[in-house]
């Protein structure tokens, strides 16, 4: 099958191999898997594929020779009882290339499949971090031939310079934040709107960025947090594509990810096809009760709150250490797995229902990940 893929295709040790096409790129060589379910009590929606106990030494001697091992799984299938889907899923190969176990294994989901079928690429994070890339046979073809020295995948191309420079945005973060010296920060920058906010943790990683985009200017994103009529409500514009969004998010581990307006996202996903980034702080958090409320009375005294010095005090943070940060994709085919929630009325006023990631969802919706 892999054969057929590829006009210039030569057997080398009984696998598929493929020449380089240019000096920009490397040969490629296959290690083919079919992908099959878990069996025993595992549910039918986990498979795998079985990893031999040869693929160390043919990734360490394929690497010294500038050819690139793809770890790939071929998925055959037949949706509408008639017409077969044949999809071929991409591990990372530099990651099993250091186990010596027999029965080592590579997972994916049915979900994941369902997506690659539906939009043709599909990809997302496992829970070990590792890049699962599920695509259809035209975009297999121009995924491997970009190893080879032709130009990427577009829309994979975009999106990884995209997460490259989020990757540096956050390297130069600090790992320990303390509130005061948050607070500090903001009100340095007469930034009077986010200063003003008990909830400093996620308004100083609003400040961060936009600070960090202002002066990192990129052609792919700008700051957007537009709230005009018929605007849609987020933090980034990715001017890349024409519905493509993104919204800074800051959660303790292991929560779930609360997210925006289910209407404001109903619009953009599901009536224009559009994208969704979460770009979410992963942090562990310390109570400002634990510090003798240090920070809440030093921010209720610096905003002139003379006569409520423990304003805020139950919800104050200290610090936050923050361990990674993550990044999930919405789209019209990964909607139907976040939840809805509705937040507690305001002023005895009822307020509208948004969406969040339920934190066993996250897995499926994880694109992204640094720590």
């Amino acid at each position: 099958m892999l054969s057929d893929c590829f006009a210039d295709s030569q057997l080398v040790d009984h696998r598929v191999f493929l020449p380089v096409l240019n000096n920009n790129g490397k040969g490629v060589y296959f290690y083919p898997r079919n992908i099959n379910h878990l069996g025993g009590d595992w549910s039918s929606e986990k498979k795998r594929i079985q990893i031999g106990s040869d693929f160390p030494d043919i990734y360490r001697s394929n690497l010294a020779n500038n050819i690139e091992t793809v770890l790939v799984g071929i998925y055959h299938y037949f949706p509408d009882g008639k017409n077969g889907v044949t999809l071929f899923v991409c591990f990372s190969s530099n990651t099993y290339s250091g186990r010596r176990t027999h029965n080592s294994a590579a997972h994916v989901h049915t979900i994941d499949l369902q997506n690659a079928q539906k939009n043709g690429v599909y990809r997302r994070l496992d829970k070990s971090g590792n890049e699962i890339l599920v695509l259809d046979k035209e975009n297999f073809v121009k995924h491997i031939d970009s190893i080879r020295g032709w130009d990427e995948v577009p829309v994979i191309k975009k999106d990884r310079e995209v997460l490259d420079y989020l990757g540096e945005m956050f390297d130069s973060m600090p790992r320990y934040l303390k509130g005061i010296d948050c607070f500090r920060e903001m009100m340095e920058a007469n930034d009077t709107t986010r200063m003003n906010q008990g909830a400093w943790e996620g308004w100083y990683y609003e400040f961060f960025v936009e600070r960090y985009l202002h002066e990192h200017p990129t052609g792919n994103i700008v700051w957007w947090s537009k709230k005009g009529n018929g605007q849609l409500d987020f933090d980034l514009r990715l001017t890349y594509e024409e519905w493509f969004y993104g919204d800074m998010k800051s959660d303790a581990e292991k929560n779930d990810v609360q997210g925006n307006l289910k209407e404001n996202i109903d619009l953009l996903v599901l009536e224009n096809g559009g994208r969704l980034w979460y770009i979410a702080l992963n942090f562990t958090p310390e109570k400002d009760s634990d510090h003798g409320y240090e920070t809440t009375r030093w921010w209720n005294k610096k905003l002139g709150k003379i006569n409520n010095l423990m304003s805020y005090c139950k919800r104050m943070k200290y610090a936050i250490r923050i361990h990674k940060m993550d990044i999930y994709e919405i789209t019209k085919n990964t909607i139907p797995y976040l939840g809805v929630y509705h937040p507690s009325p305001c002023d005895g006023k009822e307020r509208k229902p948004k969406y969040k990631i339920p934190n066993k969802m996250k897995e499926f919706l994880r694109i992204y990940e640094r720590t």
